[in-house]
Order: structure tokens, then C-alpha cells, then sequence
């Protein structure tokens, strides 16, 4: 129990706590989602509710929860309690009769930007700490080794740590049927959500966007992290190597794009040239050229691929169209063999079919 000096904050203290132990119970009790937290734990859970005496119970526990919370502010600015404000705030959300609710759960990322002066701090910090505890000699030379990279880097030199390991949750409440209607979103705190609605049907009306299946890609996964141990939840890169995947980030989808539409344009052409085919033999034979024109596609897109990769590897920081990658890293088109020739012609036909289009 923290050692307040004010009594009468003291009762008011304890009355909260078990006002919150009530409203989480009573979400737990009516638990129809929580998330889980990087250590696997139970959070942020969302109840629903359709009785009304339980709606008029929660509405009193939102209220003398929201009282303390706001005495609590004002102790704060007087410096007076000894109290985390994780234990009060956010005070929990509660939706009533809604129409319709999703929450949506997504993976989500914090960022923060660190001097190479603050980096070292940090390890000197984290070194003093050390040589006061016996047999941390090893762990010491770790960090000084560590250290030597940020020490032998330029003065004021910028480093971005960034924090992946957990996910963000986002609810949407319409009160309408109008599926038109965009509803209220909004995030909701650790101490839980709770939806109420006499009529609402959990199965019909709330959606839970939620699985954590699916695989997610970012600019970040094509550089390497800088070997950082004292930021232990959050992987450390210098910001010109931020800049650089931005940047390849934009050229891999430049390339990405001229590669889906050509695939596209190709097969949107060959249906509409096998419809127009006078009789079955002539459908069959379109579709068997159409078939090896294909599998040249296939050819052309992993050679784009390639030519990117090279571009990548050379350290070509220029954004390029695919032709112009094409032309300064493809080579001489003769030299290219007649396989290479074939595929050239392949792709001067669906150019130029694109551009008379």
C-alpha cells in the first residue's frame, strides 16, 4: 500500500480498487475477446453485455471510476501520491446500443529516433551499474565491445529503434444499418472494453477481425539491425539504412507494378483472343501458343527480378523505370541468345499493345 498522506485520499483509493475489481470481473464474466501481451498474458479483454441491470451497474462503476481518476490528476499535479497512473488510466470504454461493432486487430510498431551521444550514455550507464555487481565481468566486456561501434561513429550520427512485438486494436461502432456509414472508431485501453445492446446478436452484429495468421513484410526486413543491447525490446538502425530500404521499398514496387500489369494485359488479351477464334481448331491452337507465350512471361518476370537484384547489389540508388533498368543492366540484346530474343519480342508486343491501348 503506497504511504499516503492524506487519509481521506487513502479511503477513496480503496473504494477504487474495488471498483476496479468489479469491472473487471464483470468483463471477464462476459469475455468474449482479450488480446495477449508480448509475455503471452491476457489484456485489453472486451466483454458484451445485453441485460439492462448489468448495464446500469457498469455505467455506476464508469463513473466512480472516472471520479478517482480525475482526484487522482489533481493529487498528481500536486505531487502527492506515490501511484502509477497505468493503475487508473486509460478508464475503460463502453459502447452502448450500437448496431453494429468491429474490432480489428493488426500488428503494430513504435519508433523512436537516438543520438550516438545518447546510445553511449546509455551504455556507460548500464556499465557503471554492472561493475558494482560481482562476476559481471563478461557481461561488461560484451557492452564495451558493443560500444566501440557507436564510439568510432561520427558525432551526432542518428540511429531509429524500432519496437514490432505487439499488436494495436482498432474498434468501429455504427449505430445505423447504413453499411454506407463509416461509425465511430477509436482504441480502447487495458482495462477493457464493454459493448451493450438489448437487441444486438454477437454472432450477427460483432465482427473480431483478430487471427494472428498471415505473414507481414516491411522495408525494414532488407537491412540489418545494428547490435544493440542495452534497447533489448526494440531493434536499432541507423537512419541513412531507414532511408535506403524506403527507397528500395519504392523500387521493388515500381517493379512489382509493371510486372502485375503486364501479366494482366497478357491475360486479358489472350481471352479475348481465343473468343474471338472462328472455330475449336483455331482455339486450340491459340491456346497452345498462348501457353508457350506464357511460360516466356514466366521467363521475362523472374529476369526483371533478377535485374532489380543486381541493381540492388551494385548499390544503384536511383529510382527506375523497368525499362531503364532493363537497359542499363540487361546487357546487349544480341548477346541474349534466342530464348532472350523471343522474350524481348514477347514484351515489345505487350508494350506496344499498351500503349495503343
Amino acid at each position: 500500500m503506497p504511504n499516503f498522506s492524506d487519509v481521506e485520499f487513502e479511503k477513496r483509493y480503496k473504494h477504487f480498487l474495488q471498483v476496479q475489481n468489479e469491472w473487471l470481473t464483470l468483463i471477464t464474466d462476459n469475455k468474449i475477446f482479450s488480446d495477449k501481451n508480448a509475455m503471452g498474458e491476457e489484456c485489453r479483454p472486451i466483454g458484451f453485455i445485453t441485460d439492462k441491470t448489468l448495464f446500469l451497474r457498469a455505467e455506476h462503476l464508469l463513473s466512480e471510476w472516472q471520479k478517482f481518476a480525475d482526484l487522482a490528476e489533481e493529487k498528481r499535479k500536486e505531487r502527492s501520491i506515490a501511484i502509477t497512473t497505468n493503475l487508473y488510466l486509460p478508464v475503460p470504454t463502453m459502447v452502448v446500443n450500437p448496431k453494429h461493432v468491429t474490432v480489428n486487430r493488426f500488428r503494430a510498431t513504435a519508433t523512436s529516433n537516438h543520438t550516438r551521444e545518447d546510445i553511449i550514455k546509455r551504455y556507460e550507464k548500464q556499465i557503471g551499474k554492472l561493475k558494482k555487481v560481482p562476476f559481471a565481468a563478461g557481461a561488461i566486456m560484451s557492452l564495451e565491445d558493443e560500444m566501440k561501434v557507436f564510439e568510432e561513429a561520427a558525432p551526432g550520427k542518428m540511429y531509429r529503434a524500432r519496437t514490432s512485438n505487439y499488436s494495436d486494436i482498432q474498434v468501429t461502432a455504427r449505430y445505423t444499418d447504413d453499411k454506407k456509414e463509416e461509425g465511430d472508431s477509436f482504441r480502447y485501453g487495458a482495462h477493457g472494453l464493454l459493448i451493450f445492446g438489448e437487441t444486438l446478436n454477437k454472432d450477427r452484429d460483432i465482427k473480431l477481425n483478430v487471427s494472428r495468421g498471415g505473414t507481414y513484410t516491411s522495408s525494414y526486413d532488407v537491412i540489418s539491425p545494428v547490435p544493440c543491447s542495452i534497447l533489448p525490446n526494440a531493434k536499432l538502425y541507423t537512419l541513412e539504412d531507414v532511408e535506403y530500404s524506403k527507397t528500395l521499398a519504392a523500387q521493388r514496387a515500381a517493379v512489382a507494378y509493371t510486372v502485375q500489369t503486364r501479366r494482366s494485359q497478357f491475360e486479358l488479351r489472350s481471352k479475348t483472343k481465343v473468343a474471338k477464334a472462328k472455330n475449336s481448331e483455331e482455339a486450340r491452337a491459340l491456346k497452345a501458343e498462348i501457353a508457350a507465350s506464357r511460360d516466356l512471361l514466366a521467363r521475362l518476370e523472374a529476369y526483371d527480378w533478377a535485374l532489380l537484384d543486381k541493381k540492388v547489389a551494385a548499390g544503384d540508388t536511383e529510382q527506375l523505370t523497368m525499362p531503364e533498368i532493363r537497359k542499363r543492366y540487361g546487357g546487349e540484346e544480341p548477346r541474349a541468345g534466342k530464348n532472350m530474343r523471343n522474350m524481348y519480342d514477347l514484351l515489345r508486343e505487350l508494350e506496344n499493345n499498351q500503349s495503343k491501348e
